[in-house]
């Protein structure tokens, strides 16, 4: 029978980033970190109309709202990319590309609701009317904008104008 020395207890975090080496994982799980570091890096207002979507051996899909933010991106692509690199602990990104999709809304910009206060002051009537004005836009980015301001004129004229 061998007699196995004491070893001291090893921590958590070491076993674990261990483990994560010996399956090939750390290397994924540095790469992944950009989701946590993109708002900071590139900004409240980017990051409102472009967002990372996927990673794959150094290139980063991120997709835009629409082909303003696309263009603008594409002129700011490299210095993106340096800047992203610089926060992760690991360089991982090694080119990205743009594209046209679903951006969600920032979890602190969905959490605010001063707007949808006024809307629920509005008419039900006035908000079809404006839902039905507003229908060729289809889409479009400043349509939410459009829509809120038109409903906030509606109810300020209506208090002003009582009929």
């Amino acid at each position: 029978m061998t007699s196995r020395r004491w070893q001291p207890p090893a921590s958590v975090a070491d076993v674990l980033e261990a483990a994560m080496r010996r399956l090939g994982l750390d290397r994924r799980y540095r790469e992944h970190e950009l989701w946590a570091i993109w708002p900071a890096v590139v900004g409240s207002q980017i990051a409102r109309h472009a967002c990372p979507r996927s990673l794959h051996r150094g290139r980063l899909v991120v997709h835009v709202t629409d082909p303003v933010w696309l263009h603008q991106l594409s002129m700011m692509r490299h210095r993106l990319v340096g800047a992203l690199n610089a926060k992760l602990s690991e360089p991982a990104v090694r080119e990205m590309v743009l594209r046209i999709g679903e951006v969600p809304a920032p979890a602190s910009e969905a959490a605010q609701t001063p707007a949808a206060g006024r809307e629920s002051r509005a008419d039900p009537a006035d908000v079809a009317r404006v839902e039905t004005l507003l229908e060729p836009l289809g889409d479009a980015p400043f349509r939410d904008t459009l829509r809120r301001l038109i409903l906030r004129a509606s109810t300020s004229q209506k208090g002003k104008n009582p009929r």
